[in-house]
């Protein structure tokens, strides 16, 4: 089989890309390990005012399910007292942020994808073999399938093989943190808000689905993960405790994923015809929900390249302004959620007096708060 672009990892940024691809009429063909379990993953993303025009003009958005419109977000230092409070509101032109599922996101990939011809999914597949041809790459899968493209791009995340094979190294900022993923269920109406609280042992994330169900992304610093309060049996009487009963009687849906913290940048966003985008490329601290939407930037930068008529695809720099532009703006974006996470844990009287004045500050100017929000609905990119 002959394609231009192999994509390796089917989750949502695999297949974003192959969507932007085979609507601009390139052949894709996507290896994938395991479908099936990327459909049970109980996760929420956050996604920006960026990612959804995106989606709009790939003409995904209105194919995905439950999408939650926020009506508000708000920030809180320690606890949730009024004093201590940066808050935003949707208004008529500026939207703060959507809640979608998972699940409902691949679906509706999925579901686009089956519809065009010149798209093909190898489910539980992997690569067992790649050779570097002159003008690209050929793959054979453990199924014995030969597959002859232009580019490969790697969506398989952080731990990808592919990277292993042609030895392209991370370079790691350990956060010492771990996170804790869950759902839960609440007896008062969170009135479509989310809420983002930083404690000393880290940033708690309220991400709501409805109006008496939150996603939850607890960061805990390694030196609190002792404290019970974050045990399974547990978390919910902590949460109650630390929103100071705003939300009720809190009740856990399902289980806990934990996982080590890790923001990390890739040596190389490009090694010849092999291109790393999304979390094969970068990763960062999950505070602002801003993984995937940086994910979904790369995409947009490579379109941009292949829509550009100055430029010849098959050539093995063709995506050398991409590995570059991408590189810094990702990296940036790391360091500015680093240094927001550092400076709101620090346990310093002048500091925290400083935090507080400054969100005072913060609050009462709507110019300030409307040119975070627009930032934050621009992936963290300054240009």
């Amino acid at each position: 089989m002959k394609v231009d672009f192999i994509i390796v990892g089917a989750g949502i940024i695999g297949m974003t890309t192959a969507l932007a691809l085979c609507r601009s009429g390139k052949k894709v063909a996507i290896i994938e390990k395991n479908l099936e379990k990327s459909l049970k993953i109980n996760r929420v993303y956050t996604l920006s005012e960026k990612t959804k025009l995106f989606y709009e003009e790939i003409e995904l958005w209105n194919d995905i399910q439950e999408i939650n419109n926020l009506d508000g977000m708000s920030i809180y230092y320690r606890n949730l007292e009024k004093n201590n409070i940066i808050s935003f509101s949707r208004k008529k032109n500026t939207n703060i942020g959507y809640i979608a599922k998972s699940k409902n996101i691949i679906l509706a990939l999925k579901g686009k994808l089956e519809k065009y011809k010149n798209f093909s999914l190898m489910d539980k597949s992997i690569i067992a073999n790649m050779e570097v041809l002159e003008n690209g790459l050929k793959i054979k899968t453990d199924k014995n399938i030969e597959i002859e493209g232009k580019y490969l791009i790697s969506c398989e995340g952080s731990n990808s093989k592919i990277k292993q094979d042609i030895k392209i190294k991370n370079i790691y900022d350990d956060y010492k943190s771990k996170a804790l993923v869950f759902n839960i269920e609440h007896k008062l109406s969170n009135n479509n808000i989310a809420f983002q609280i930083f404690l000393e042992s880290g940033p708690v994330a309220f991400l709501p689905i409805d109006n008496n169900n939150f996603s939850m992304v607890v960061s805990v610093k390694n030196k609190f993960l002792s404290d019970d309060s974050f045990s399974k049996d547990n978390i919910c009487s902590y949460l109650e405790r630390i929103s100071s009963g705003s939300f009720g009687k809190i009740k856990l849906m399902g289980e806990i994923i934990s996982f080590n913290l890790m923001g990390f940048d890739s040596e190389k966003y490009k090694l010849n015809n092999i291109l790393f985008v999304g979390d094969s490329a970068h990763g960062i601290h999950p505070l602002a929900g801003m993984g995937l939407n940086l994910g979904v930037s790369d995409i947009i930068e490579i379109m941009k390249t292949i829509n550009s008529k100055d430029k010849r695809v098959g050539d093995k720099n063709f995506f050398s302004s991409y590995a570059r532009r991408q590189k810094i703006i990702n990296k940036n974006a790391r360091q500015q959620l680093k240094f927001i996470e550092k400076i709101y844990s620090i346990e310093n009287g002048l500091v925290k007096n400083i935090i507080k004045i400054t969100m005072k500050n913060i609050q009462k100017s709507n110019y300030i708060k409307s040119s975070i929000v627009k930032h934050a609905n621009n992936n963290l990119n300054f240009f």
